[in-house]
């Protein structure tokens, strides 16, 4: 080996440790972000300005580790994008009764299949919340909302090696479904009765 092949392979390396030392920093700043934004909008307050900023400080990230494979293909980045999507999916659901497309997120493909999956879990939470306001009807429209998520993905069928951990979240999801349903339909049966039994003792 030359030396300057060795100061190619250094420089090479040093970039790559620089980009991830500054990958893992912006990690904690933008998974924090998600879950403030989806706090907010779990008890009904404005996070478009939060969002805002997310949106920007992810898209910063992301590109500038584009070009770096041993990065962009890596767990840590996975990990956030997952986080990303997640945060952003809810937001369009609760604030505007849509999810948003791959195109529109930007992220890989795989990240957006896990992400939009852990949206069921939050969409669970904000229902909860729902059903404290006794908006009991909204909460089950939420519960439809993520169980369209959850009947479009049951019908990919991949390895753990193609979507790693995806078959093990539909079955914990497809829980979280049947366990969530169930309350809502308790809770709406016992609504109905305290109505009927007011009626009648007017």
């Amino acid at each position: 080996m030359s030396e300057e092949d060795l100061q190619l392979i250094k420089n090479y390396l040093d970039r790559i440790e620089a980009a991830r030392e500054h990958l893992i920093k912006q990690s904690r700043d933008i998974i924090g972000l998600c879950k403030r934004a989806i706090h907010i909008c779990v008890r009904g307050g404005d996070a478009s300005k939060l969002v805002s900023d997310l949106k920007y400080r992810f898209t910063e990230l992301y590109n500038s580790v584009k070009n770096i494979p041993e990065l962009f293909y890596s767990n840590l980045l996975q990990s956030i994008a997952i986080e990303y999507v997640e945060a952003l999916q809810f937001y369009n659901v609760v604030k505007e009764s849509r999810f948003a497309t791959l195109n529109e997120l930007g992220v890989h493909p795989v990240a957006y299949i896990l992400g939009l999956l852990d949206v069921i879990g939050e969409l669970k939470r904000y229902s909860l919340e729902l059903i404290k306001n006794n908006k009991i009807d909204d909460s089950f429209s939420i519960l439809e909302k993520a169980e369209s998520i959850y009947d479009l993905l049951s019908t990919l069928n991949y390895t753990d090696a193609i979507v790693p951990g995806f078959r093990r979240k539909l079955d914990i999801y497809r829980k979280v479904i049947d366990d969530w349903r169930e309350l809502l339909i308790d809770l709406r049966s016992r609504k109905d009765l305290i109505d009927r039994i007011e009626r009648i003792a007017i």
